[in-house]
């Protein structure tokens, strides 16, 4: 085991808050296994590495347009109240009392879903360090890195802690926070073809798969339109009401659309 995931052993960390908050109940179990040291973490895979090799460059970007210095750059910071509740930082900006959570996503990743998934750990790094504010950077593909401003919600924060509790104790207990399905060994695994012999979940499945294929086309679309309305507001327009829709510009000239509030 490698001394970067030594201090993980045991304690609740970022990544646990994206589980506890977001994974299911196998997500849970499989998180427990490898904080309870009984299995060892997921090997790096590409996606990981280059998000690795990213990170130092994206804090640069952001330090450079912002003439604010990053610091505490991979520290570990625990919790000031609560034993084995930590969080890596990737990186803290003093003039704006901030936390910030650098990610390298694929271009595919909508903002809409990637921006909550991060909260829990956003959240987690607040608390434990006390800053005022927490930014989610994220850099996809060769597009310059846009930043997201967390807003801090403290019945959401309370939930996440409550969640923590109930982790720790489930690794101070050893005990699987929910029932272990049984393994099924490879050489058990079935092959099916569910058009010749149709199971209770068949049709299911099918729905899912056509509306998968169907729904490929307008993905690439939704980010070929989305960037066609941006590139359309003038640079010295910070915000767009467009009907249900707005358009609003960042710091640093980056504009982001979201459907306004009924």
């Amino acid at each position: 085991m490698s001394s970067e995931f030594e201090y993980q052993i045991g304690r609740f960390t970022g990544s646990s808050a994206n589980v506890v908050m977001n994974g299911s109940e196998a997500d849970w179990n499989k998180h427990y296994r490898i904080r309870a040291g009984i299995d060892q973490p997921d090997p790096q895979n590409w996606a990981m590495r280059a998000g690795s090799h990213m990170e130092p460059l994206i804090l640069d970007w952001f330090e450079a347009q912002t003439a604010n210095p990053i610091t505490r750059r991979g520290e570990v910071v625990f919790h000031p109240e609560l034993p084995d509740v930590c969080a890596k930082l990737d990186g803290y900006c003093a003039a704006l009392d901030a936390i910030i959570e650098v990610k390298f996503l694929s271009p595919q990743r909508y903002r809409e879903e990637f921006n909550p998934a991060y909260y829990p750990q956003t959240t987690l790094q607040r608390l434990c360090t006390g800053a005022s504010k927490a930014i989610l950077l994220v850099a996809q593909g060769t597009n310059e890195p846009l930043d997201f401003e967390h807003e801090h919600d403290p019945e959401y924060a309370a939930e996440l802690l409550r969640r923590a509790a109930i982790f720790l104790n489930c690794l101070r207990t050893l005990t699987p926070p929910f029932p272990m399905p049984p393994i099924i060994p490879p050489e058990k695994w079935r092959t099916i073809d569910i058009i010749a012999e149709p199971t209770n979940w068949s049709g299911e499945l099918l729905l899912y798969l056509r509306e998968y294929d169907s729904t490929a086309a307008a993905a690439l679309t939704h980010d070929e339109m989305g960037k066609a309305a941006r590139d359309l507001v003038p640079d010295d327009v910070g915000k767009v009401f467009a009907g249900a829709f707005q358009i609003t510009r960042n710091r640093k000239g980056n504009l982001a659309i979201t459907r306004r509030a009924a």
